[in-house]
């Protein structure tokens, strides 16, 4: 499946200030559906670095894929999940922790790079093609389904990614209120900032939206390692490609440019985006009846 490249707004504070690359998430050739329903549908798309072509999302990504960086590649995750699990399983000799230290080195590897900002937080570290400094909102239900996948393919239970997960959410919306407070204090006079809304409806105080991100990936997670079937196929969780789309068509990205068009080569391109303007309606003017 050709990968088709748009961009997402990247944020300080409540400001968009920069545009990341971004695609659509697929696994097995068809494209991955936020179980959250309109989960990945509240962010506005653009066509490209400098933010043309702004696009709502609900216009933009009318079946609410999954959103991720443009270089997020699941290899990188699955070789990721590999170095968790060869922590896990190293035995240290020496010390009242001999039977712990290979699972509690993986916990603490873990923690470390899921924490907000860490290497495998795909909203906010750099190597996911983010500025320093900013976040990507559109990016929030893949980063918690990022999480889920790479648990489940390491010996780490999920509880323990919810537990994490849900210290993450707590600690990245202090963190952002926390800039806009640190800004307010340096602005003599303005007013300080509300503390952010904040969801922790879900376990171990998560989002019911990160929440069910990180069931989605660990399931799909566990579903890949197991052997073939010959009555299904395992790790494929979304509509078969056919169904997946073409952009344009009301199945992906609404119509960005020509450099955008087109998934399936067999479909017709779709039409010219931005859509021409739509005509002004017209009155009739008066008209005198003749005597």
């Amino acid at each position: 499946m050709a990968e088709q490249i748009f961009y997402a707004g990247a944020k300080r504070g409540r400001n968009v200030v920069g545009f990341v690359p971004a695609k659509f998430l697929t696994r097995d050739g068809a494209y991955v559906a936020d179980p959250m329903p309109g989960g990945s549908q509240g962010y506005a798309l653009y066509s490209d670095g400098r933010g043309n072509n702004r696009t709502e999302g609900k216009i933009a990504n009318p079946n609410n894929y999954l959103i991720v960086p443009a270089n997020y590649d699941e290899q990188q995750a699955r070789g990721f999940a590999a170095e968790i699990t060869r922590k896990w399983n190293t035995v240290n000799p020496g010390g009242d922790d001999v039977g712990l230290a290979g699972p509690n080195e993986a916990l603490m590897a873990m923690a470390r790079a899921f924490r907000p900002g860490g290497a495998q937080d795909l909203q906010r570290h750099p190597q996911w093609g983010v500025p320093n400094g900013l976040f990507v909102p559109a990016f929030i239900s893949s980063a918690s389904n990022h999480l889920g996948h790479v648990t489940a393919l390491t010996p780490i239970p999920m509880e323990a990614a919810e537990v994490g997960g849900g210290a993450s959410n707590r600690l990245g919306a202090m963190g952002e209120w926390l800039k806009e407070f640190n800004k307010s204090r340096r602005n003599t006079g303005a007013q300080s900032p509300s503390p952010p809304p904040m969801d922790t409806s879900g376990p171990y105080g998560l989002s019911q939206q990160n929440h069910a991100n990180i069931v989605h990936g660990y399931e799909y997670g566990r579903r890949s390692m197991l052997p073939p079937s010959a009555f299904e196929e395992y790790g494929n969780n979304a509509p078969p490609q056919s169904t997946a789309a073409v952009i344009g068509d009301g199945n992906g990205v609404a119509p960005f440019p020509g450099s955008l068009a087109g998934v399936n080569v067999d479909e017709p391109a779709p039409a010219a985006w931005p859509p021409a303007a739509v005509a002004p309606v017209r009155y009739l003017s008066s008209y005198r009846v003749p005597y």
